[in-house]
C-alpha cells in the first residue's frame, strides 16, 4: 500500500526516483531538455517553487516548495513523470515502466536540511565523476543558482540562507559534509 505523501500548503519536499534496475532514464541531450521543459511547465501550472534539481543519467532529484493548495505537489510530479515516460517510450519504441518505483517524497522540515539537501543534490554529478565542478553539469540548477542572471527554473529560496552567491558557492563546494549524505538513503 502506498504511504500518504502529505503535499500540504507551505511544505518542502525532496522528490527522487531512478530507472528500473538502475538503468538510464535520460539517453541524450534532448531527453534532459524535455524533462526540464516539462518541469518548468508543471512548476507554473501547479504553482510549485523549485529550490534545486539535478538530472543524472539514471535518476533525478527535485527539491520543491508546495506553496498553495493541498495536493498540487503530487500533481506536479505525477504529470511530469507520466508525460516524460510516455514521450521516452514513444521515442525509443519501448513499453512499460521507465522508473523503478513511485517517486519517493521526503518532507524536509529544518532550514539546515534545506542547505544540506541542496548541497547533496548539486554535488551528485561531481561525486559520480561526471564533472569536476557543480556548474559544469548542464542538467542541474547549479549553474543558474550561482550566476548573476535571472532565475528561470529555480526560485531564490535557497539563496536567502546565504549573504551572497559567493557564500552559497563556497558552502556547496566545501568539503564540510554537514551530514548531507544522511538526508536520503538510496
Amino acid at each position: 500500500m502506498n504511504k500518504p505523501r502529505y503535499f500540504e500548503s507551505d511544505t518542502y519536499h525532496h522528490l527522487y526516483n531512478r530507472g528500473v534496475n538502475k538503468q538510464s532514464i535520460f539517453f541524450d541531450k534532448n531527453d534532459y531538455e524535455y524533462f526540464i521543459k516539462k518541469m518548468i511547465e508543471n512548476k507554473i501550472k501547479y504553482q510549485i517553487e523549485i529550490i534545486a534539481f539535478c538530472l543524472m543519467p539514471n535518476h533525478f532529484h527535485i527539491f520543491i516548495h508546495q506553496t498553495t493548495k493541498n495536493g498540487l505537489g503530487s500533481k506536479f510530479i505525477s504529470d511530469l513523470i507520466n508525460s516524460y515516460t510516455k514521450t521516452i517510450n514513444k521515442k525509443y519504441k519501448k513499453t512499460g515502466v521507465l522508473f523503478e518505483t513511485r517517486t519517493k517524497n521526503k518532507i524536509v522540515y529544518s532550514e539546515l536540511d534545506f542547505k544540506n539537501l541542496t548541497k547533496y543534490i548539486l554535488l551528485n554529478p561531481v561525486k559520480a565523476g561526471l564533472v569536476n565542478k557543480i556548474d559544469d553539469w548542464e542538467y542541474s540548477s547549479a549553474k543558474e543558482l550561482i550566476s548573476e542572471n535571472e532565475l528561470k527554473i529555480t526560485d531564490k529560496t535557497i539563496l536567502n540562507y546565504f549573504n551572497n552567491i559567493d557564500k552559497f558557492t563556497q558552502f556547496i563546494e566545501s568539503d564540510d559534509i554537514e551530514d548531507y549524505e544522511n538526508i536520503i538513503i538510496d
